[in-house]
């Protein structure tokens, strides 16, 4: 979880940018890097300090407000972007870093800077106050689509191909991904994206599509349970995104009631679901729980038998038997 905050950014603002803010992008990042003309660009990240626009790459260069400001030696600019979240890791059109471009233009406070922060330790710390704002608001045990449609656009804008599944603990959480990501102007292009789900309460012609491979230039995305851990091999999946849960049956003897409830899954499920960006290509998976949580999960899930009652198994097997 850590990880994915940091590559999405979860608290950051959902709005897309508009062509016309683009263009104005594109004209402040072009007059500061050229000309030193810093007003546009000053307006525009400070007025609107997100994400979306302070890690806006021109165009034609790829250069953001964090390269340019590195390239210019301009720290104080660099330390409010940086503590706002800038991404130091993007590349320009060119392949180079903030960093690298600090090198090149020969900033040495403004590569001390970033050193500093991409150093192992801050990003510990950082990414510590990145789960703390989020598990402020959030509850784990549910579901949070918005976050995973995020992560699900992240990696859609850096690769272009392969295919991805999101393992969901059950049939409600399936139907409220789908919905958000049909709703989305993103995803909801026919053309480029297919969602299909997998469930037993899918319609078989469903289940089809989910191993058909997607036609060129549309990508596919499977919304499914644990049933693809193993028993549904999916040979173009490249990424994975599993949030941990899985439904249970469980009972209570105390109020003599069976529950179906998300409980967290075993290591060993979290390994076969990341066994299933691999089985054909090279690919990640993407888990959407803590590294603690991760520590904790249990080795094995446990087997049924410990968590229902047996006298209706032992009732069916005498009358099968007589």
């Amino acid at each position: 979880m850590e990880d994915v905050l940091s590559i999405v950014k979860s608290g950051g603002d959902n709005h897309e940018l508009s062509q016309v803010e683009k263009l104005s992008l594109d004209e402040a990042i072009h007059l500061a890097w050229s000309n030193d003309d810093w007003c546009s660009l000053l307006e525009l990240v400070y007025r609107k300090a997100k994400p979306k626009v302070f890690d806006y790459q021109h165009s034609l260069t790829g250069l953001n407000a964090l390269m340019v400001f590195a390239g210019k030696g301009k720290v104080d600019d660099m330390c409010m972007l940086l503590s706002l979240g800038a991404n130091c890791h993007l590349k320009a059109k060119d392949g180079t870093t903030a960093l690298e471009i600090a090198e090149k233009e020969n900033q040495p406070v403004a590569v001390e800077l970033l050193k500093k922060y991409m150093n192992k330790d801050f990003s510990v710390k950082e990414e510590k106050n990145l789960l703390d704002r989020y598990l402020a608001t959030a509850n784990l045990k549910d579901v949070d689509v918005v976050l995973i449609e995020q992560l699900l656009r992240k990696i859609c804008i850096d690769s272009k191909d392969g295919s991805i599944i999101v393992f969901l603990p059950g049939w409600d959480e399936i139907v409220r991904t789908r919905e958000r990501l049909l709703s989305s102007s993103f995803f909801n292009k026919r053309s480029k994206f297919k969602v299909v789900s997998l469930h037993s309460m899918v319609l078989a012609s469903e289940i089809n599509e989910a191993f058909m491979p997607a036609t060129h230039g549309c990508r596919k995305i499977v919304l499914s349970t644990n049933i693809a851990e193993t028993a549904v091999p999916l040979d173009d999946l490249v990424y994975v995104i599993d949030t941990g849960l899985v439904k249970e049956k469980s009972y209570d003897p105390c109020k003599d009631l069976f529950t179906l409830q998300s409980s967290w899954i075993s290591k060993a499920s979290a390994k076969k679901r990341e066994g299933c960006a691999s089985r054909c290509h090279p690919g990640a998976c993407y888990h959407l729980y803590s590294k603690v949580q991760a520590d904790s999960l249990l080795d094995f899930q446990d087997p049924e038998i410990k968590r229902m009652p047996i006298e209706e198994l032992c009732l069916q097997v005498f009358i099968f038997l007589n």
